[in-house]
């Protein structure tokens, strides 16, 4: 499924929605000799089909949303985990100014090295479904040189205990960031989609319309709502995948504001 994230919307939305409709409309079109022969009490068969069709839609309709939905908020905790570590971030780049030269030089070197390299090395990892990033020896070496700070007095223990706090908090918002590497539904969900997709064609197929063309059209645009809606759902499944994706741009605004 790579060529689906990496293609541009621009062709990977047209060739999804195209392809959906005429397999909808495909289906509609095998189904009309069958209909035809089977359906011998019309008013009996669009009562019975008008049970299924609306107790079928509602279940469908209720699961396709709920996952949606569900796409949705893995793509904000996502986000909200990177905005959460560039605060921690910004908050152990500003303690670590009052500290004595050159520790706190070599911090901010060490921690403008660090979003670098989640912005060059650690997104693009992501973007491969890696959760190993390169950032980890970076975070090892800012560890070492806090360790390296030997407060004299009570005020410079208290800065001490603030900073090792601000970075234990910025480790958890770092670790959330890249476990969120692994979110994704299920892929029995994604079979379940498919086959209420594909009944619901068939449930489009079995009613019996004389004109072919009102038949399509109904069928059509009734593909077009649940294309769009699966495409989008599936461009969000993967958080730093695909046009709907989480980008490293807190990061690099975060790293503006140091080096301007």
């Amino acid at each position: 499924m790579n060529w689906f994230y990496e293609a541009p919307d621009s062709i990977a939305l047209p060739l999804f929605v195209v392809l959906f409709v005429a397999g909808s409309c495909a289906i509609v079109i095998a189904m009309r000799p069958l209909i035809r022969r089977i359906a011998t009490t019309p008013a009996e068969w669009d009562r019975v089909l008008g049970y299924v069709v609306g107790t079928f839609g509602v279940f469908f309709g209720i699961l396709l949303g709920l996952i949606a939905v569900s796409v949705y908020n893995d793509y904000t905790t996502a986000h909200s985990s990177a905005l959460d570590e560039t605060s921690r971030l910004g908050a152990l780049y500003r303690g670590t100014t009052s500290l004595p030269s050159p520790l706190d030089t070599r911090l901010h070197e060490e921690l403008q090295t660090y979003a670098r390299t989640v912005i060059e090395e650690d997104w693009p990892a992501q973007r491969r479904g890696e959760v190993d990033v390169p950032s980890t020896r970076v975070v090892d070496e800012i560890e070492v040189r806090l360790a390296e700070f030997d407060p004299q007095d009570l005020r410079e223990q208290a800065q001490l205990s603030q900073l090792l706090s601000t970075f234990d908090s910025f480790v958890e918002s770092r670790r959330a960031r890249i476990d969120a590497v692994t979110l994704q539904l299920p892929d029995l969900f994604w079979l379940v989609l498919w086959v209420g997709a594909f009944i619901n064609a068939l449930l489009i197929g079995c009613i019996d319309v004389k004109s072919l063309r009102l038949h399509l059209l109904m069928a059509g645009l009734l593909a077009l709502f649940i294309g769009l809606v699966m495409f989008v759902t599936a461009d969000m499944d993967h958080p730093y995948i695909g046009s709907i994706s989480v980008d490293p741009g807190d990061f690099s605004r975060l790293l503006h504001q140091w080096t301007r």
